[in-house]
């Protein structure tokens, strides 16, 4: 498993801040790089928006947040012009739209709002496209099997065709492989360089952590990285020293950089098609509904790319996202924050700081040590300082949030292990303490292990929390059975949340878990430990929501806490025409049974987006 390890200020963990991107930001983001991505090649004539009448089905707007019905919507130039009774929507749309097209919905056909996705890093996953998958899903399901020998059979039937490449792959997750048993006590699968030499010991073989701050080599990689760095022969004098000390597991970007530097020219090479492969991801994401997508790690090169695609493509999701700031010298380049009061695409929110690692992964910073080997292991927290005693909240950490916050912008803090969440929460608390400028919609990012103390405290400042929901339904067994043990009550505490007042969201932190809101709303809905769904055991069932609390929180909520809601979230007048036609009412399916493994498979019939139908999912 993945180590612990003495970290420096500002590394970067999870996918919120790709370390594989950061790391070779200055030979892929270069002038003469970005110049050789493929950009507009496929480019299709920009659609002007219909003007129509939708009646009929099920229509829930979700205006004010209420999942209350109407008859009909109107829209017209890109927007909804009317809701409410078809009577009067068709008298509206006759008098100052003649000529609309009336469309009635057949009966169960439902039409919301485009579904939000408010936690995602679109350009990392976009330039990975042609890694190897050696991920634990397959679509939004857990891989079955999924354990060395599958994930051997995945490399080796997807050898890179070029002679010269080593074998990339992006997923790799041990701790939903099958345990190990150590000492009679349960253990997360192992990875070192022997293991992966048993899958192919031919060609050099580097596997990127599902949690992204990981990297695998094979022996024959590992050769590679020692003959082409001389920092690497300096330090580890020998290949046998380096293979003995690492084991072919190099974490962060100190251990991670000379390998990424060898294989930088592949990775440029890979990425060519930059613009076919945001495109993919956009399709996925609306043929599963989505609309709206909030990157959450933005930096100049990925926002350049992304401006590069919205300037030349058709728009298929709306984007929005967080400026990654990792030190004070980030924030001391951030100019005033000033709230958008239009859309534009690739606007910013947010201020995004990450400040531990991944539960799955072993590196969230906790209060006590996991219940898994490494022995006497807390995780990590990126903001260390000499002398501070663990638990104990680092100076620059705290200075770093009321520096954001006095240049008045809105933060999202990364926040996996317990004691990370009561860092942030602390943070908050005395960077708030003084401040009168105007409301802040801060937020705390995954927010995992939280007490009902905090979440008080948190509803007081106006802090809310967005749940990477997939750790309770993808990994709530794995931190049951081998890395919590009872503290996993602890983890997404949804329901306690609203029952305290919050407004919360569900994410995927793709490409950590896919892209899907439904599949995020039955997963709070049910909180179903997937990994042994013959037994359907529920992780906390206090804490699961209800059909419409999940509802609103992919869409109006969403749409709030990415500072969107003056545009999308809901279907009330002047918003975008964003929406979605589903050939069930999620809301129908009242039942764990009912919804397990079903409110998923909805099939999203249509995805429009200001007017224009940018999904058509009846061949599916």
């Amino acid at each position: 498993m993945e180590k612990n390890h003495q970290h420096s200020h500002g590394c970067a963990q999870c996918s919120c801040n790709n370390p594989v991107l950061e790391i070779l930001k200055e030979e892929l983001f270069s002038p003469e790089n970005v110049a050789k991505l493929k950009f507009g090649l496929g480019k299709t004539k920009k659609e002007p928006p219909q003007t129509l009448m939708i009646s009929g089905g099920i229509i829930r707007p979700m205006i004010g947040g209420l999942t209350d019905t109407v008859e009909a919507i109107g829209i017209a130039n890109g927007k909804v012009v009317q809701t409410g009774k078809k009577k009067q929507v068709s008298a509206f749309m006759t008098e100052y739209f003649p000529g609309f097209e009336s469309r009635e919905l057949p009966d169960k056909h439902t039409l919301l709002p485009g579904l939000i996705e408010p936690h995602v890093h679109i350009v990392p996953t976009a330039m990975m496209t042609e890694w190897i998958d050696v991920s634990p899903f397959e679509g939004q399901y857990l891989r079955s099997p999924y354990n060395l020998t599958s994930v051997g059979e995945i490399i080796n039937g997807s050898l890179p065709e070029n002679p010269n490449y080593v074998i990339l792959g992006r997923g790799l997750d041990p701790s939903l492989m099958p345990f190990t048993h150590d000492h009679l006590k349960k253990e997360l699968q192992s990875i070192d360089n022997t293991i992966l030499d048993n899958i192919n010991s031919d060609l050099p073989m580097m596997l990127l952590s599902a949690s992204m701050h990981t990297l695998y080599l094979n022996t024959k990689a590992l050769k590679l990285v020692f003959d082409k760095n001389k920092d690497v022969r300096d330090k580890y004098i020998t290949l046998d020293h380096y293979i003995n000390k690492t084991k072919g597991t190099l974490e962060q970007s100190p251990e991670m950089t000379p390998a990424m530097k060898v294989v930088a020219p592949q990775i440029v090479e890979m990425a060519v098609d930059i613009d076919q492969y945001l495109t993919e991801l956009f399709q996925l994401a609306n043929s599963r509904g989505a609309t709206f997508m909030y990157d959450a790690g933005l930096n100049t090169g990925f926002e350049t790319l992304l401006k590069l695609y919205t300037d030349i493509n058709p728009e298929l999701v709306r984007i929005g996202g967080a400026r990654l700031c990792a030190d004070q010298a980030d924030v001391d380049k951030l100019p005033r924050y000033k709230q958008h009061t239009d859309y534009k695409p690739v606007y910013y929110g947010h201020v995004k700081v990450v400040s531990d690692g991944s539960n799955q992964g072993l590196t969230g910073y906790q209060s006590d040590y996991y219940q898994c080997d490494p022995p006497e292991n807390r995780g990590i927290f990126n903001y260390p300082q000499t002398g501070v005693p663990p638990n104990t909240m680092p100076p620059n950490y705290n200075t770093l949030i009321k520096a954001v916050v006095n240049k008045d912008w809105p933060l999202m803090i990364h926040a996996n292990g317990d004691q990370a969440v009561t860092f942030a929460v602390t943070a908050y608390q005395s960077a708030l303490a003084q401040y009168r400028g105007a409301e802040m919609r801060n937020r705390i990012e995954h927010c995992s292990l939280l007490t009902p103390a905090q979440i008080s405290d948190m509803l007081q400042m106006g802090v809310s929390p967005s749940f990477l929901i997939g750790h309770t339904g993808y990994w709530g067994h794995a931190f049951s059975e081998v890395i919590f043990g009872k503290k996993v009550n602890m983890l997404d505490l949804c329901g306690s949340a609203l029952a305290a007042g919050m407004r919360i969201t569900l994410h995927s932190d793709n490409e950590v878990s896919p892209l899907g809101p439904l599949r995020m709303m039955e997963q709070s809905i049910t909180r179903i430990m997937e990994e042994d769904p013959k037994k359907l055991e529920v992780l906390n069932k206090s804490e699961c929501l209800t059909p419409e609390q999940a509802l609103v929180a992919v869409t109006y909520d969403a749409a709030w806490q990415c500072y969107a809601d003056n545009w999308v979230g809901s279907l009330d007048v002047d918003y975008f025409a964003d929406f979605v036609i589903l050939k069930q009412d999620p809301l129908s399916l009242t039942t764990a049974s009912e919804q397990f493994m079903n409110m998923r498979n909805i099939q999203v019939l249509e995805t429009w987006l200001g007017g224009v139908q940018v999904y058509d999912g009846y061949a599916e």
